[in-house]
């Protein structure tokens, strides 16, 4: 958890932050105010697998897979109209959306792998895809999607220490030319 935290601080320069521990090993929640023309607050919260305990390990392992980190950035600008793109048979039974029958669906494939997209305008998913495309591998998303009534941009990733900090650094840094877009 510290390495992350390093990291998240190293390349996203907070002004402030706010942390709360999710107890033991289990993971942590943190609010970034950062300096940034077209973000208002980045959130995050990072669960990580019960390594600590063996007998739960293996039941995590098959139900879970993989630690995860949920990434909510609040939005100065509205950008188009929802668009969700989502890793088929990533949730169980089926993708937690509002309205989803107000969406269009289509299956996709990025790099070798099978997504998921729902939209309202097929403009806004181009966006999404430009964003993950100049910032990190497709294998690491689970879910990205942006919700215009909350003006929400929110990912759900599986991380790495390694190079999730710097792949937040570069959603942060691109999200002008997204901005720019509409």
């Amino acid at each position: 958890m510290r390495y992350y935290i390093r990291g998240f601080e190293n390349n996203l320069k907070p002004k402030d932050q706010l942390y709360t521990w999710i107890g033991g090993y289990v993971g942590f929640k943190v609010q970034y105010e950062i300096d940034d023309e077209f973000i208002k607050q980045i959130e995050m919260s990072l669960t990580l697998l019960p390594r600590q305990s063996l007998l739960y390990l293996p039941i995590s392992l098959i139900t879970r897979r993989h630690d995860r980190l949920y990434v909510i950035i609040r939005l100065k600008q509205k950008l188009g109209y929802d668009a969700h793109i989502i890793k088929t048979n990533f949730y169980f039974p089926g993708p937690p959306l509002e309205d989803i029958n107000t969406y269009k669906k289509e299956i996709v494939n990025y790099d070798n792998n099978k997504f998921y997209i729902f939209y309202k305008n097929k403009d806004d998913i181009g966006a999404l895809e430009k964003l993950v495309k100049r910032t990190m591998d497709f294998k690491k998303i689970k879910h990205i999607g942006y919700t215009r009534e909350t003006n929400v941009l929110f990912l759900l990733l599986k991380p790495d220490p390694n190079k999730t900090p710097t792949d937040l650094k570069k959603i942060v840094n691109n999200l002008q030319a997204i901005v720019n877009y509409y």
